[in-house]
């Protein structure tokens, strides 16, 4: 999500549906709080949990 795919991008990467990846990111929003990609990239990155996203 950091690195901006959409759920097609993350299911192909991951080997599972895009269905699949949508419901993992509905449940990374949810943990972190958020309601957008956008401010779950930026809390993650506040909490340190981004990691190297230059080989992304």
């Amino acid at each position: 999500m950091c690195a901006g795919r959409t759920d097609a991008e993350i299911a192909a990467e991951l080997f599972i549906s895009a269905k699949t990846a949508s419901h993992h990111v509905s449940a990374v929003l949810g943990k972190l709080g958020v309601s957008n990609r956008r401010a779950a990239a930026d809390q993650a990155a506040r909490l340190g949990l981004t990691g190297d996203l230059t080989t992304a």
